[in-house]
């Protein structure tokens, strides 16, 4: 039986989505999903001195965002970095720093009487995540059961082939498999072996037998700093973290961190080009952890109930 066809696209980054259905070869639209992204609530704030390389000479604060009913501890903290008034001098050096590898005229105009922080710096899409959990959907009746969902890649391709676009559309959300993603983004960049730099990916994998299996994908915001959506599921935070808490997670012993470059002009095309064709299925099933590793055989290995995805226009 062929998969069931999805294309989920965000109406509103807050609020609740719409998503086109095609199954079978028929294809409507459907009610609104009551997917949604929520705001993470927060138990308390505390100072931390996670350094920002972009900063140099700017005052600012470090921020940690805890919160403690999160579902694993890992996933209890959330960074922040608030500026404050600056001068126009200071907003010109952190645009220079931390908006050079997305589309600054995104951003706001430069406001002498407004009190700035990091995310201010940060493409629209990555404002709208961060801090924010997605809560999944399952669509009934559905056969096989189908599930509007979203990982830490498909989030990951979505802020690249959005960055540099003028008045960027709402992201597409997606779950595909882990192998056409991890040739996508290598062929779509360069390895560095230097520090890396705001818009600078980096990608997390471990080796079985002759294959090399994505485990987890984030970019890089400053030399020691990652925006990242921690994985699939409802309980999974979009949010800034640093390198030390990344490698807490992902013991480099265990897990190989790749780091790489976008090239300047590269182009990212819509996911259901890349993604959607024949035979390159589209995968989400529960909740996924960090610890979990993949098997060789998907489709025979992982528990149930599984879903099949497959992005169409």
């Amino acid at each position: 039986m062929k998969p069931i066809l999805t294309l989920l696209r965000s109406k509103s980054l807050q609020s609740s989505v719409q998503l086109c259905l095609a199954a079978l070869g028929f294809m409507g639209w459907v009610e609104p999903a009551k997917s949604e992204f929520r705001k993470i609530p927060v138990t308390s704030v505390e100072s931390c001195s996670v350094p920002l390389a972009g900063a140099e000479d700017i005052s600012y604060s470090c921020r940690l965002y805890r919160d403690a009913n999160a579902k694993l501890p890992v996933w209890e903290t959330a960074l922040g970095f608030e500026f404050g008034r600056l001068n126009y001098r200071q907003w010109q050096q952190l645009v220079t720093t931390y908006a050079t590898w997305h589309n600054r005229r995104n951003l706001a105009y430069y406001d002498r009487d407004r009190n700035y922080n990091l995310m201010d710096f940060m493409p629209p899409a990555i404002q709208a995540w961060n801090r924010h959990r997605f809560h999944e959907q399952n669509l009934t009746p559905a056969s096989p059961p189908t599930k509007l969902a979203a990982n830490c890649w498909g989030t990951l391709y979505e802020i690249l082939r959005l960055a540099k676009q003028d008045n960027p559309p709402a992201p597409t959300l997606f779950v595909t498999d882990r192998h056409p993603m991890l040739q996508t983004l290598r062929q779509g960049s360069m390895k560095i072996q230097a520090t890396p730099q705001p818009g600078d990916i980096v990608l997390v994998y471990h080796q079985h037998g002759n294959r090399t299996y994505l485990d987890h994908v984030a970019l890089a915001i400053d030399q020691q700093l990652y925006f990242e959506k921690a994985g699939a599921g409802n309980d999974v935070p979009y949010r800034l973290i640093d390198r030390q808490a990344l490698e807490q997670i992902w013991n480099p012993d265990i897990y190989t961190f790749e780091y790489r470059r976008p090239y300047a002009h590269q182009q990212w095309h819509s996911p259901e080009q890349i993604f959607g064709k024949e035979g390159n299925q589209f995968i989400v099933h529960g909740d996924s952890l960090a610890q979990s590793s993949p098997r060789e055989n998907l489709s025979q290995s992982l528990p149930g109930p599984m879903t099949y995805f497959a992005l169409v226009s």
